[in-house]
């Protein structure tokens, strides 16, 4: 007999990674109109490092308890987690929004803010539903 739960964690443990990494070869293939405006492409560069750092001190504070799928566990309250909820989306979103920026791709922003984004707050929906006070 097919466990679907597992089937289901299963393909979205690869699904979302896969997402994030498809948005990446979205914003790198299709360069934009305004690649010569300097300051563009420095505060996009500037927002993906922020955003890249939030990510991974994030994914740090998490320790054991990163996961893909939400899990029943304790809330985490040190790092980033203790000045607000979900850092690592925050990280997630400034990291391809300014990728998306320096490489002027209106491609990329569009699947960040249509796909990506959706995505991170239908899992932050989840998370808080199974985050233990």
């Amino acid at each position: 007999m097919i466990k679907w739960d597992l089937v289901w964690q299963f393909i979205a443990t690869l699904l979302v990674p896969l997402l994030y990494l498809f948005n990446i070869e979205i914003i790198l293939k299709t360069p934009g109109s305004y690649q010569s405006l300097f300051f563009m492409i420095v505060a996009g560069t500037i927002i993906a490092l922020i955003g890249a750092i939030i990510w991974i001190l994030s994914y740090i504070n998490l320790g054991k308890n990163f996961g893909v799928l939400p899990q029943k566990q304790k809330r985490i309250r040190k790092g980033l987690y203790k000045y607000f909820n979900h850092p690592m989306y925050v990280g997630i979103y400034l990291t391809f929004l300014g990728l998306a920026l320096a490489n002027a791709s209106w491609q990329g922003s569009v699947f960040l803010n249509l796909i990506i984004l959706p995505i991170l707050v239908i899992r932050a929906f989840f998370e808080e539903r199974k985050l233990i006070n």
